[in-house]
């Protein structure tokens, strides 16, 4: 009896000596941020102008996409949004837009789903603090959660790089800024003066409208361009028209 006793003892021993699991939570990731992709060197177009327009006698009322009623904001005078910006593709080049304008890829131009046409919205990339100034005179987009859409020009200005799409923050433009506007020196000759618009293509002026007012009395010819909303836009074209046609010129508040 006794020895039954020291074996199941020993069972006893044998048991609570045994090694027991013990179950290790697994080291925490951290999350993985997405990588940014790089900008780009932004390309330099003119800001838009904004100035009292009327609206557009098409493009501002209710309307209908698919299953989708969207309202246009007619009235409205203060609009801040962050969302992503899309670039809209070359297969937009020369259609026409809502309102009846083309859809210019090379101006700094833009789409909204609800702003009223035209309206004028400064749009920054949150990526690098880029802001320009552009004109809505489109519909869209309408699909994903992008809040606006920009043409090649605003995408390239904003440093858009080789992405389609970045973070951006718009606010509406409701009150006019100042514009200015270029007069160069006096050229001889209206084939000259007409020589200066053309190189002027070059800068891709967009929006910007050129005209060459003739002298009184002789054969001399001014070229005035504009409007530009910044004084900084007036200058770049000022100093390009300096370095290379040797062309001096005044900037001028309008």
């Amino acid at each position: 009896m006794s020895r039954l006793c020291v074996v199941l003892a020993a069972g006893v021993l044998v048991a609570s000596c045994a090694s027991v699991p013990v179950e290790v939570e697994p080291p925490k990731q951290l999350p993985i941020e997405p990588e940014i992709p790089p900008t780009a060197d932004p390309v330099w177009f003119p800001d838009q102008a904004p100035r009292e327009e009327p609206l557009s006698y098409r493009g501002n009322s209710l309307y209908r996409v698919g299953k989708d009623i969207y309202r246009v904001w007619r009235h409205v005078d203060s609009y801040v949004a962050e969302g992503t910006a899309v670039r809209r593709g070359d297969e937009y080049l020369g259609r026409e837009t809502l309102n009846g304008e083309q859809f210019d890829l090379d101006s700094l131009v833009a789409a909204h789903r609800h702003l009223a046409i035209p309206s004028y919205v400064r749009v920054t990339n949150q990526d690098n603090d880029l802001s320009i100034v552009v004109r809505v005179n489109d519909r869209g987009p309408f699909y994903g959660d992008h809040v606006i859409s920009l043409s090649r020009a605003a995408a390239l200005k904003l440093g858009f790089g080789e992405v389609d799409s970045r973070p951006v923050r718009i606010e509406l433009i409701s009150q006019n800024v100042p514009e200015y506007v270029l007069e160069t020196n006096y050229v001889y000759g209206k084939d000259a003066a007409m020589e200066v618009v053309s190189r002027l293509v070059e800068l891709n002026l967009g929006h910007l409208s050129t005209a060459i007012v003739p002298h009184q009395y002789e054969n001399r010819f001014r070229v005035r361009i504009g409007q530009f909303a910044s004084i900084g836009d007036a200058r770049h074209v000022s100093e390009w028209l300096l370095s290379n046609l040797q062309l001096r010129s005044l900037v001028l508040k309008d």
